[in-house]
């Protein structure tokens, strides 16, 4: 799937890139063809302007034989002159001249109602000319002086210029092909890591609904058969069936809501309900809903807070985001304390949880906070946990405007997140 995806993605990047080198090869070469011509042109009407007299220039008489004094000149430069009256008869020339590459009837009716004009015709031997006719009059008739030269050294230049563009265009395709296969492969990078995560996660998630699923309906199973047998509620083990049933049925509730909190966050439909709150206060009692569930592990909940500790936020989802610093702490540490913080200093007010738990290695530090992610997966799926909690504890705190943060050192694991106060 993500090769198929990678090669399109490459095909369309060398042919953006190819089409892009095109239309500037287009636009270099169609530049570079006007600037020619236009230079030729002026040249070619400055020539015609300073050379005015040609048009009394009769060498041997009217149309008669032989060059005169001024040939040389056009003969060394290549250019050429002729002199003809309205109906295209020449009547007079330079020796160079070929008849063929005169200018045609239109050409002279063009000069004739706006002074001037610019053609470009052919030799007898194939080559392209470029002429510049001037209209004049001369005993009452109309006469056009035709200067022009040949332009195949000029059109040489522009064969060349085309040989090296389209040369261009072909070897950029290589690389670029090249390039764009890299980097098709970096953009698809974090989808890649983004769908083996969801994988991943759907795999944990199954994982894990099906023990509560299993527990529920065996449960479930054993008071329909006392049920039927008239025995419910007094056959032994029903009351523990009752209560299995329903703490497996609020841990798959609390699973159920940490997936639609990422689906709504994913979504960017995260509601919040922010009103002004005393942190120190929210912490005592998020505290004293976690003491017993410390106490019951044989650990120590020490709670250390900073009066007067106001932010702005969504009271449930702050008090969320440190049940669940606490639940992860209480649950990692087999034996010792965990303490809980609250201070502030420099507009900022600061949640520390700390614990004396294992520890984690500083390779994981980093990926902590990342979703689906899991430090030791055996462990996580005997505790119930599938990657999420704290992934969730980011994106609220960080919709509060705050920041998250964790380090280990010296046998204490540390989480904390940081509002503005």
């Amino acid at each position: 799937m993500f090769s198929a995806a990678r090669w399109r993605l490459t095909t369309v990047f060398t042919a953006a890139l190819v089409l892009i080198l095109l239309a500037s090869g287009v636009a270099v070469y169609l530049t570079t063809r006007a600037l020619i011509y236009d230079q030729v042109d002026a040249e070619l009407a400055t020539k015609a302007k300073s050379d005015l007299f040609l048009l009394d220039y009769e060498p041997g008489g009217r149309g008669g034989p032989g060059p005169g004094p001024a040939e040389p000149e056009f003969e060394q430069g290549g250019y050429f002159f002729a002199v003809v009256d309205e109906e295209g008869n020449v009547i007079a020339k330079s020796g160079n001249c070929d008849l063929q590459s005169l200018a045609s009837p239109d050409a002279l009716q063009q000069a004739l109602r706006s002074g001037e004009a610019t053609t470009e015709t052919h030799s007898s031997d194939g080559d392209t000319q470029r002429l510049f006719v001037l209209a004049a009059t001369s005993g009452g008739e109309s006469i056009f002086l035709q200067m022009g030269r040949s332009i195949e050294p000029e059109l040489s230049t522009l064969s060349r210029l085309r040989t090296i563009l389209l040369a261009v265009i072909v070897i950029s395709a290589v690389p670029a092909l090249g390039g764009g296969y890299l980097l098709a492969g970096r953009a698809l990078r974090p989808i890649k890591a983004a769908m083996e995560g969801q994988r991943a996660f759907i795999a944990d998630a199954s994982h894990e609904l099906r023990t509560p699923v299993a527990v529920v309906r065996t449960n479930a199973e054993l008071l329909e058969r006392h049920m039927e047998s008239g025995r419910i509620g007094g056959a032994d083990g029903d009351a523990t069936a009752v209560q299995d049933i329903l703490s497996e049925t609020e841990r798959l509730g609390r699973m159920v809501g940490q997936m639609l909190t990422l689906a709504q966050a994913d979504a960017g439909q995260t509601v919040l309900a922010e009103s002004d709150l005393a942190l120190d206060e929210l912490a005592g009692e998020a505290a004293r809903s976690m003491r017993s569930l410390a106490e019951a592990k044989g650990l120590t909940l020490d709670v250390t807070t900073a009066p007067n500790t106001w932010v702005h936020g969504d009271r449930e989802r702050l008090r969320e985001v440190i049940i669940t610093l606490l639940d992860n702490a209480i649950k990692y540490t087999e034996a010792g304390r965990v303490a809980l913080s609250v201070g502030h200093a420099h507009r900022k007010a600061t949640i520390v949880v700390s614990d004396t738990g294992p520890g984690i290695q500083p390779e994981h530090l980093p990926h902590v906070f990342e979703r689906f992610y899991r430090v030791d997966k055996s462990r996580d799926r005997a505790t119930g946990g599938a990657g999420i909690g704290l992934a969730i504890v980011k994106q609220l705190v960080e919709s509060a405007g705050g920041r998250v943060g964790a380090e280990s050192m010296n046998g204490t694991t540390r989480f904390w997140f940081s509002l503005p106060r």
